[in-house]
């Protein structure tokens, strides 16, 4: 990904799922810790996510961030791509996983939003 100008190397969480029978009993949490333990050695900067209710990442160290994001629009029901979009989302969560700090401003997806 690029983020104002300055190329960031991440790892998406895409669907972290716990059934509702399960919850409240801390997978969610070790699951977020496998991912931590996932990441080491591997020259991650960030992980990235979008959510909804942020409170199962804020307890695991992610933070909220808002920035002004570029995507690639594809209709997945007529699997054709219907252009870029532009425009801030705040339900951004990140976890800084190296030296690199995150930055407000442009985060340029470099594909699909997720």
């Amino acid at each position: 990904m690029n983020l104002n100008g300055k190329r960031i190397r991440v790892l998406g969480v895409i669907d972290l799922c716990v059934s509702q029978n399960e919850r409240s009993q801390g997978l969610g949490s070790k699951l977020l810790k496998e991912v931590d333990a996932f990441s080491i050695g591997r020259n991650i900067d960030f992980h990235l996510l979008f959510a909804d209710n942020m409170a199962l990442y804020l307890k695991n160290g992610y933070k909220r961030v808002e920035n002004r994001v570029k995507w690639l629009k594809i209709n997945d029901e007529l699997q054709m791509t219907n252009g870029i979009g532009h425009e801030p989302i705040s339900e951004i969560m990140i976890k800084e996983v190296s030296e690199m700090s995150w930055d407000e401003g442009e985060l340029d997806l470099l594909g699909y939003l997720y």
